[in-house]
C-alpha cells in the first residue's frame, strides 16, 4: 500500500439508480501519476485522517484531469454504504496507482463493459480523445434497461465528436420501441457486425465475472491472442 492523500469531492451526480458518480481533487499537491484503466483505493478517513475503511475503484478519469472520477455503484456493503452518505466538501484518502488493466496507447482498442465496468473503459476512451489518438476504437457497453445505462450522454458525445471511436450499447432487460442499439447479450455474432478482424485489436473486458469469463472464452475462440486481452471482474 503506497502514500494516502486526502482528497475532497467536489461533485457528486447519481447518474442511475444507486450509481453515483464522485470528483475528488487533492486538498494539496498534484495528483500521482497514472494510466488511463487502473484502479485506486479509495479510504474513509476518521477524524484523526487514519483509514477506517478502503475498497479498489477503477478510475473513470483519464490522466490529464485535474480531478480524480470515480462511478460506484451502491450495493449495500459496508463501504458503499459510507461512500452514498458523503456530501460535496467531504474528505476521503486516496492511494494510487493499482493495477495492469492499462491502456498504453494502442491504436487499434476493443473495450467490453458490463454495468458499473464502464467506468475504466470510459476513463480510456476520454484518454484516446484529450490525446487524440488517431487509430480505430469500439466500446461494447452491456446494461440491463435504458434508464440504467452509465455515461450515456457521454458516449454520445464521444462518438459524436471522435470519428475513430464507436460506441455499441446493448439492452439485457428490455427492448423499447424507439430503442435503435441493440438487444440482448455481448456475443460473437454482435461483435463481428460492429468489427471487422478481431483478431487485429487488443481487447479491454471489465464487469462482473460471468460476463468477464464469457467474453474471454468467446474471443479465444473467435482468434484473438490471449496475450492482447487485459480483463478485470468481479463477484
Amino acid at each position: 500500500m503506497g502514500q494516502i492523500l486526502r482528497y475532497r469531492i467536489i461533485f457528486i451526480e447519481e447518474q442511475v439508480p444507486k450509481v453515483k458518480i464522485f470528483r475528488m481533487e487533492p486538498v494539496a499537491g498534484a495528483i500521482p501519476i497514472y494510466k488511463a484503466g487502473q484502479f485506486a483505493f479509495v479510504h474513509i478517513l476518521d477524524g484523526k485522517g487514519s483509514s477506517l475503511e478502503k475498497r479498489p475503484y477503477s478510475i473513470a478519469s483519464p490522466p490529464s484531469s485535474p480531478y480524480l472520477e470515480f462511478c460506484i455503484k451502491n450495493t449495500g456493503g459496508k463501504m458503499t454504504s459510507m461512500l452514498d452518505k458523503l456530501i460535496i466538501g467531504s474528505v476521503v484518502g486516496i492511494d494510487l496507482p493499482y493495477g495492469n488493466f492499462a491502456y498504453e496507447g494502442q491504436r487499434r482498442a476493443a473495450l467490453i463493459g458490463g454495468g458499473s465496468g464502464i467506468a475504466p473503459l470510459v476513463g480510456i476512451l476520454r484518454d484516446i480523445a484529450a490525446r487524440r489518438i488517431d487509430g480505430s476504437f469500439v466500446l461494447f457497453y452491456s446494461a440491463k434497461r435504458r434508464d440504467s445505462i452509465i455515461y450515456n450522454k457521454e458516449l454520445e458525445r464521444l462518438s459524436k465528436t471522435h470519428p475513430q471511436i464507436k460506441a455499441v450499447v446493448t439492452l439485457t432487460q428490455e427492448t423499447p420501441k424507439d430503442w435503435i442499439g441493440e438487444c440482448g447479450r455481448i456475443n460473437e455474432s454482435m461483435i463481428k457486425k460492429h468489427l471487422d478482424g478481431l483478431s487485429d485489436f487488443d481487447w479491454w473486458v471489465c464487469g462482473p465475472l460471468p460476463l468477464v469469463k464469457g467474453m474471454k472464452e468467446c474471443l479465444v475462440a473467435s482468434g484473438v491472442d490471449p496475450k492482447r486481452m487485459k480483463v478485470e471482474g468481479w463477484g
